[in-house]
């Protein structure tokens, strides 16, 4: 789309000064609204393409199983004989238990997409590998399944279907399933894992009694608690674990709505901010090209450990493996200063299996830095223009950015250079967001549009229309199933991605959304401004998917919850699997 040089230089301030939490009194930088009714050739043409394209049937199959039944019954048999060459023997206990779930699920799976005959094969073919009582019992009521209206009428069956299966994991065995899926694992097997799994780490600290309860093998007792398997140690055992894990968490951290940590001094330098998924290190990038890491609670930041990273990194950084450390890498409040950007830091995320934090910055750069001994371990270089943004997938496999260039990357970091590169906007890529089941990923930009890609070759799937102002911030429900969007109009939409429609436009904000969030059971979009102000919206109160109402037209009612924050500006909102805690980010 062809735009007036003053309207991209207008566009580029304001995005600028959005960044960098300047607040806009006036409308100077804003396009002002003509008064007549008179359009380009171009921008016709423009809006009968794009009103053709959005509104083709094309609606998303969120199952890649449903098609080639086939590709599911080798991705499982070459995750079970990879289970078997294993020489630990405490590894492959723990990863048998992973076998179980996937393999009713697939067979679930194959009946839902048609494949009777293949799933009924598959079933016979590996239903004998699995010796318990309860699992034999189970498979017994599987193998009298043959169609989903069979799935509904069998409360046992159902619920398995519907709930997660939970899988005790040590992080040795976890970081080996991780490798795994990402140099030989299907998408079909890690989207059964993503849906249907619950992989639950081992608490280090248990009683002398259950010391060996991980390694029992075959004869591990299981139990049904409300049709979901537990096949590490017993029900009692597990239980009484997930208790005193919730004392401890109740004792030390009382659970509140929202959780704020501030960096004080650092209004005019402070660009962004992360924490771990455990809640024990922040991370802030700086104006200053700096990045600085905190301990929280009572963790202490220590001098580096020299030891090997578990990830293999691209090897374009000279710098060697043993870390330079001299006492500027600490500042006199205790925190780590890491140093190799030229540039603003503009995003920041933890990669906790592995221990590493990535960056992307005006400098066009993207970093990864080992919390080892916090060297820069590799360096991505691939885009023209400064980068603004980034988001990880599921398991930490694919990393995506997008940048002032008009376009999103897609990376692995064993490879320096990107995998896929996303072009369409007509402005900067300001935000970034992958699907839950790591096929797709949603940009938002400067242009006013939402675009859907398709991980696997690059093509655009869908374009959202509607929006009336910049895009900022993306977030997707937990189900895959809707997206929210915010930014300049000082509102939050959401998206049905199956039909292709904007269900409701939740206002309530008195300035520009910078940030979004969904919790994880899909409860609550959480919204925070660059006001400083935090909102949470109930989405059973606002989204209605059971009846045929439109609520295209229809806005949300200011019925949110409202925190201020005292904050000058917020860094970063996001919900955490840590007693679903919501926590924010920002300066004072």
């Amino acid at each position: 789309m062809k735009r007036s040089k003053i309207d991209i230089i207008n566009a580029t301030v304001e995005s600028y000064l959005k960044r960098r939490h300047y607040h806009q009194e006036s409308d100077i930088f804003r396009k002002s609204e003509r008064g007549d009714c008179q359009t380009s050739a171009a921008e016709m043409t423009l809006s009968t393409t794009v009103e053709c394209s959005t509104s083709r049937e094309n609606s998303i199959v969120f199952s890649a199983i449903t098609n080639d039944a086939g590709v599911a019954d080798q991705a499982y048999h070459k995750l079970k004989i990879w289970i078997q060459t294993i020489n630990n023997e405490n590894l492959k206990i723990e990863l048998q238990g992973v076998l179980y779930p996937i393999f009713c699920h697939l067979y679930l799976e194959m009946l839902h997409g048609g494949n009777r005959q293949t799933a009924i094969q598959f079933l016979k073919m590996y239903q004998n590998d699995f010796v318990s009582d309860t699992e034999r019992d189970f498979l017994e009521e599987l193998s009298s399944v043959f169609s989903i209206q069979d799935i509904e009428l069998r409360p046992l069956v159902n619920a398995f279907r519907t709930r997660k299966y939970k899988v005790d994991m040590s992080d040795d065995a976890h970081f080996c399933l991780q490798k795994f899926l990402a140099k030989q694992g299907h998408v079909i097997l890690m989207q059964v894992i993503n849906t249907h799994v619950t992989i639950i780490r081992k608490i280090p600290e248990v009683h002398p009694d259950e010391d060996r309860s991980c390694e029992r093998g075959p004869n591990r007792e299981s139990v049904i608690n409300g049709h979901v398997e537990q096949p590490s140690g017993t029900g009692v055992d597990r239980e009484m674990r997930e208790l005193q894990e919730a004392i401890r968490l109740i004792r030390s951290n009382v659970h509140q709505p929202l959780r704020v940590y501030a960096i004080n001094n650092a209004n005019e330098n402070a660009s962004c901010g992360s924490i771990t998924p455990n809640i024990d290190r922040l991370a802030a990038g700086f104006s200053t090209s700096e990045i600085r890491l905190w301990g929280i609670s009572d963790t202490v930041l220590t001098r580096p450990r020299l030891k090997a990273a578990p990830l293999n990194f691209a090897s374009n950084n000279p710098s060697t493996s043993r870390s330079l450390w001299t006492d500027d890498h600490m500042d006199e409040a205790g925190a780590i200063v890491m140093r190799g950007h030229t540039d603003v830091v503009h995003d920041l995320k933890f990669i906790p299996e592995a221990d590493v934090l990535l960056s992307v910055s005006s400098d066009k750069d993207m970093r990864a830095w080992r919390l080892s001994d916090y060297s820069c371990a590799a360096i991505y270089n691939g885009h023209n223009y400064p980068v603004w943004c980034m988001d990880t997938s599921v398991f930490n496999l694919y990393i995506a950015t997008g940048s002032h260039d008009r376009t999103a990357k897609l990376w692995s970091l064993d490879r320096t250079f990107p995998l896929r590169i996303f072009a369409g906007h007509f402005l900067d890529v300001n935000c970034i967001r992958f699907h839950p089941n790591a096929r797709y990923l949603a940009t938002g930009s400067a242009d006013k549009t939402i675009r859907l890609w398709s991980k696997d070759d690059g093509s655009l799937v869908r374009v959202y229309v509607g929006a009336r102002s910049t895009i900022y911030s993306l977030a997707f429900s937990p189900d895959g199933k809707y997206l929210a969007a915010a930014g300049d109009d000082k509102s939050v939409s959401i998206w049905d991605l199956a039909t292709n429609t904007q269900l409701i436009e939740l206002k309530g904000h008195q300035d520009t959304v910078m940030n979004l969030d969904w919790s994880s059971d899909g409860q609550y979009i959480a919204s925070a401004s660059i006001d400083g102000v935090v909102r949470l919206w109930s989405t059973q109160r606002h989204i209605n998917t059971s009846n045929g109402d439109n609520t295209n037209s229809q806005s949300g009612q200011d019925n949110s919850q409202v925190y201020p924050t005292n904050c000058s500006s917020i860094l970063s909102l996001q919900y955490y699997h840590k007693n679903d805690s919501l926590v924010c980010i920002g300066t004072s």
